[in-house]
């Protein structure tokens, strides 16, 4: 699986892969959503604000240090992806952060880059769709585009994948959702997070 990444990365910045998560990693992680979510916000220097016209997904953070049990195998694979990336793409991966999103019905996030204008520690975005079911009515497509606004691919959440690309190279954006979409959603950091 890592080397398929690598080389995708490598190759075109960005890198999807199916069935990354078995069913019963799903079935395990399903109980994490029962914590308490927070409105997700836009911005950083001005203050994050809740604006439901850009986004709408509800967002709760894990702990890398203290993780739950339920992500203990999904933060594993990025620990070593992570490693990965450093031996292969010499990255200079130094931590990552992630949260799990839920998206309600109706809900969907407009065209954005990870990498913020004053800080560009964040060097890789991953998506792990954690939902059990999904089809292609359900929309919730993530769209990856170049910077010059081409559509690049289209990628329909399916239960247990894994996308993952350059947080700077790849505007992108998630469609109208018509049931939740669940993802655990995360950014590879080139400097250690406090």
């Amino acid at each position: 699986m890592f080397d398929q990444i690598i080389q995708e990365l490598t190759h075109k910045g960005y890198s999807y892969q199916q069935q990354i998560l078995k069913p019963e990693h799903l079935l395990e992680m399903a109980p994490l959503f029962n914590e308490t979510f927070h409105a997700a916000r836009v911005g950083k220097n001005k203050g994050p604000q809740r604006i439901e016209e850009i986004r709408g997904d509800w967002i709760c953070w894990l702990d890398p240090l203290n993780p739950k049990k339920e992500a203990l195998f999904t933060l594993s694979l990025l620990e070593n992806l992570k490693s990965a990336l450093n031996q292969h793409l010499y990255l200079g991966v130094k931590d990552f952060e992630c949260h799990l999103a839920r998206y309600p019905s109706g809900s969907f996030y407009k065209k954005h880059l990870d990498q913020f204008e004053t800080d560009s520690s964040r060097c890789l975005s991953f998506i792990f769709y954690v939902h059990t079911e999904w089809e292609n009515k359900d929309g919730g497509e993530l769209i990856l585009y170049n910077k010059q606004n081409e559509v690049l691919e289209t990628i329909l959440p399916e239960p247990g994948s894994l996308v993952v690309f350059l947080s700077r190279d790849f505007p992108h954006e998630v469609k109208v959702c018509h049931k939740e979409r669940r993802s655990l959603t995360g950014w590879m950091h080139t400097k250690i997070l406090t």
